[in-house]
């Protein structure tokens, strides 16, 4: 007897739609994986020589988070290929930021000096300035890193706030942009500003010397170049990795407690802030707690930083819940001075 092939029934539209997006899905999710895994492996070899690896470093995070919630459901549906492509993305951003989410709580040296300190870019937009410098006495830090401290703030902020810091170093420029400030209520015993006029559009810088309590300290108040406003091309950050090879190089002519702020148009996963956190600690990473987001204009940027030498501790970090007004979040700090320096 012959035989009668059962008959073939096709897959019912519903089963076989399914199987269609869920080929679609695990083929998007390799490609992703795949592709940072290429700027990785890309990072590590060739580094940011190549410009397209400096722009993707500005935004290393963002690319990685999603692999956070890609694992588990490429775990959930048993795609082993997936899996171990997304692994390294999520033990390197396990690696970068996994210690800003466990708590902390550094301690104080005995007999150290507390000292807090606000690093703030007041956007030199012309507007008036008075929700900023409300944030500025609601935050009431030791000392005031301004950047981008305008005519516009110069006529308001120093009768303002004289009574909280008695003591300023005030630097308005024409080009607003270029403009820096510290307030204190410490004595300040030396202030320099300078430019680097080689740069297509140059902001300003500043160094100061305070004496804490009999002790001084010295603190660097930047505004490194953005990679935008090179004037050759979209993005190009070797003229920001000038201007820091400098700072560090002044840095390390420094003697003492030194502290270095400011608004650095730089990401954490760049070559330029390995360059400054080979010599300095960040204040945030040391004692802040999340990713320390304080660029709400492209939102889920950091750019705002605070760096000290070992003659510090670092106690707490945060990044202010608004701007008053200006393009950045204010970072406040609070740090340990340790006795005598040491």
């Amino acid at each position: 007897m012959t035989a009668v092939p059962a008959p073939v029934h096709p897959a019912p539209p519903l089963t076989l739609a399914r199987q269609v997006l869920h080929s679609l899905f695990i083929a998007l999710v390799d490609a992703y994986a795949a592709s940072v895994l290429l700027l990785l492996a890309g990072n590590v070899l060739i580094g940011e020589q190549w410009v397209v690896i400096a722009f993707f470093n500005t935004f290393a995070h963002l690319l990685w988070l999603p692999a956070l919630a890609l694992l588990p459901v490429c775990l959930l549906l048993r795609q082993g290929r997936s899996v171990l492509l997304l692994l390294p993305i999520v033990l390197t951003f396990a690696l970068t930021y996994g210690g800003q989410f466990w708590p902390r709580s550094p301690a104080a040296p005995a007999g150290s000096q507390p000292l807090s300190l606000l690093t703030f870019n007041l956007l030199a937009d012309g507007s008036p300035v008075t929700a900023r410098m409300a944030i500025i006495r609601a935050a009431a830090a030791d000392v005031v890193a301004l950047q981008e401290y305008s005519p516009t703030a110069h006529a308001a902020l120093p009768a303002a706030l004289a009574d909280l810091y008695p003591y300023m170093a005030l630097h308005p420029q024409p080009r607003a942009t270029a403009g820096q400030a510290v307030l204190s209520r410490y004595p300040i015993v030396a202030d320099d500003y300078w430019r680097y006029d080689w740069l297509h559009i140059p902001l300003g810088h500043q160094r100061v010397v305070l004496d804490v309590a009999g002790t001084p300290v010295t603190l660097y108040n930047v505004h490194p170049t953005h990679p935008g406003m090179t004037g050759r091309g979209f993005f190009d950050p070797s003229d920001r990795g000038r201007e820091i090879a400098d700072l560090l190089q002044r840095i390390d002519q420094e003697q003492g407690p030194l502290l270095l702020a400011g608004d650095f148009n730089m990401p954490d996963a760049s070559r330029d802030y390995r360059q400054i956190t080979t010599r300095l600690d960040d204040a945030y990473r040391a004692a802040g707690w999340g990713m320390g987001w304080s660029f709400p204009q492209i939102p889920l940027l950091r750019l705002d930083y605070v760096f000290f030498n070992r003659h510090f501790v670092a106690q707490s970090a945060q990044v202010w819940p608004t701007g008053g007004g200006s393009d950045h979040f204010p970072v406040r700090v609070v740090l340990a001075l340790r006795p005598s320096g040491g």
